[in-house]
This record gives structure tokens, C-alpha cells and sequence, in this order.
């Protein structure tokens, strides 16, 4: 064996033995989790709660920023463009991937600039209705909005939220006649919902339910793929004669694209443990949302079918935020 080969086989060797050691070191300095949203937020509790187990789990300080406005895209680009090494993470929800068809241009790649991480929790919504409006199914619903073409009115907490493309899905789906009445923000939305001035909406599920329960609003239908443990009497959509109906706002956490794969896999393991902890799992269910735990492989999967999904509503709908 000749001095240049003995060299390359070190070199090799180095090489992969090296891999390891980054994740069996790291972290070695606090970590920043970027939040696009304002304190308080559903999505913002939920990154805190999982930042102060990393904390107690790493034994480095896994600190909170939050950076919102534009819908995301700012702190997002930031992030994007931080060095790769596991030390800027960023949470991330549906519209993380719904703006890559809403802005004609984005200084990212929502799918190829990110390392998918771990999804780690979401919320369905529930197809509301005035109690004034006739008709306790989706079914009659559509059917009434035909028969009354442009003439009933549903809200949502603004262009491109998925209270709106969802609603513009169903009736891409069905042919439903329903004029979208854009707010700023879903304390709006549901206000003039239950007082009236709009018909029906998508309304978060742990926002709608007080409502429900009071008969101040009525429930047509659960927008997930499943039903809901807190309304079990309430079909989906998909069961109301629209397969393949999925809506969901999900949240999840995710990295520049070129971490080191032991990294990422390291932090996806150690955050898909503690959203699967009961106390973990009781506070996301407390804050109005659903745990939903999943891998780096199945959450980089579920991104790139969502974004596939969203782009043809928008094109659908014709919705932009430019």
C-alpha cells in the first residue's frame, strides 16, 4: 500500500467517524428558536413549552425570538440564510408553505431551503353556521348557497389564512356560491359570524367549541381527515361527500437546509420524545391544539404534499398577497 492511498484511507476513515461526534457534542451554546408570530400566539406558547424541555434535556439555554411580520417571511428568510449548524431553528405552521403560491417572490425556497425537523402539533377547524341560516349539513349548505347564488357570506381572519383557502377548496370541490369576507385577524371573523353579519366560516376548533356548546353557532362539519375527540357527533367533510378533505393548521420545526443530518436527527428525536411526554401533550391539548408528533422523514414528506396541495387552491382561487 503506497503513501497516497494510506492518506485517502485516513482521510476516509476521519471522515466518517467525525459525523458522530458533532451530534454527541451538540449542543455546546444555547440554541435560538425563531417564532414568526407574536408572544402569545397558540404557536408561540407551544414553541416556549417545547423550548423549556430542549432547555432541561440539553443543559443549554434554547431561547425564544420572535420575529413577526410580513405573514412569516422575514424571520423565515433570516433563517434560511443562517449558518447551518443546528443553533438557529425555526418554527414554522401551514402558511409557511401556502406563501410560496401567495407572494410571486420570495427571497426562499420554502421546501429546498429547510431541513424538516419534526412536525409537532395542529388544529382543525369547524365549518360554522349562523343558526339563523337554514340547513344542518355541508350538503345543504352548498345547496342553499346555489340556490342563492353570491348572496351568502363567509369570514375568515384574511386572505390566504387557512380558514379562507379551505373554504375556497371546498368550493372548487363542490360549486358552492359563498363571497369570502376577508378580516384582520379570527376575534373578527368569529364576532360578525356569530352576530350575523357573515353566514358561515371556518372557525379554529378550540375558539369554536364554547360556541357550539352555547347554540350560539351551529356545526356542520370538522375539516380534518378524522373526527374530532371533543366533538365526536360532528362528521368531517370528507365523510360529508368530499373525500380527500384535509385542513389542518399544523406546526412544526424545521432548520436551514445543509444541518448535518446527525444533528437534525438528534433534535428531532429529542423533540418528538417530549411532545409525546403526557404533560407535554396535556399542555398542547390546554392551549387548543392537537399533538401530532412526527419524524424529520414523515414531516419533510407531509411539507412537500401540503405545498403541492396549496398551490392548487391558490391557483384555484386565484388568491394573492402582493
Amino acid at each position: 500500500m503506497n503513501t497516497i492511498t494510506k492518506i485517502l484511507m485516513l482521510g476516509c476513515f476521519a471522515a466518517v467517524n467525525a459525523a458522530p461526534a458533532i451530534a454527541q457534542t451538540y449542543p455546546a451554546r444555547s440554541v435560538r428558536l425563531v417564532v414568526p408570530y407574536p408572544p402569545g400566539t397558540a404557536t408561540d406558547v407551544l414553541a416556549r413549552t417545547v423550548a423549556d424541555k430542549l432547555t432541561s434535556t440539553w443543559g443549554q439555554a434554547v431561547v425564544v425570538d420572535n420575529q413577526p411580520g410580513a405573514n412569516g417571511t422575514i424571520a423565515t428568510a433570516g433563517v434560511a440564510r443562517a449558518t447551518p449548524d443546528g443553533y438557529t431553528l425555526l418554527v414554522i405552521a401551514a402558511n409557511h408553505v401556502i406563501n410560496a403560491s401567495l407572494y410571486k417572490s420570495l427571497p426562499y425556497d420554502d421546501l429546498k431551503d429547510f431541513r424538516a425537523i419534526a412536525r409537532v402539533g395542529n388544529a382543525a377547524f369547524v365549518l360554522c353556521v349562523n343558526p339563523s341560516l337554514p340547513g344542518n349539513t355541508v350538503g345543504e349548505l352548498i345547496a342553499l348557497t346555489k340556490q342563492q347564488p353570491g348572496k351568502i357570506n363567509y369570514s375568515s381572519p384574511g386572505n390566504g389564512s387557512p380558514g379562507h383557502l379551505g373554504m375556497e377548496m371546498l368550493k372548487t370541490m363542490s360549486g358552492a356560491s359563498l363571497v369570502h369576507v376577508p378580516y384582520k385577524g379570527a376575534a373578527q371573523a368569529t364576532t360578525d359570524l356569530l352576530g350575523g353579519q357573515v353566514q358561515a366560516g371556518f372557525a379554529v376548533e378550540s375558539s369554536a367549541i364554547p360556541h357550539i356548546k352555547s347554540g350560539k353557532l351551529k356545526a356542520l362539519a370538522i375539516s380534518s381527515a378524522t373526527r374530532s375527540a371533543k366533538l365526536p357527533e360532528v362528521p368531517t367533510i370528507a365523510e360529508s361527500g368530499y373525500p380527500n378533505f384535509d385542513v389542518v393548521s399544523w406546526i412544526g420545526i424545521v432548520g436551514p437546509a445543509q444541518m448535518p443530518n446527525d444533528v437534525a436527527e438528534k433534535i428531532s428525536a429529542d423533540v418528538i420524545k417530549i411532545v409525546n411526554a403526557p404533560e407535554v401533550r396535556d399542555r398542547i391539548v390546554e392551549i387548543g391544539l392537537t399533538p401530532f408528533a412526527a419524524p424529520s422523514n414523515e414531516f419533510s414528506a407531509y411539507m412537500a404534499s401540503e405545498h403541492q396541495k396549496w398551490a392548487k387552491v391558490v391557483k384555484d382561487s386565484g388568491a394573492t398577497l402582493d
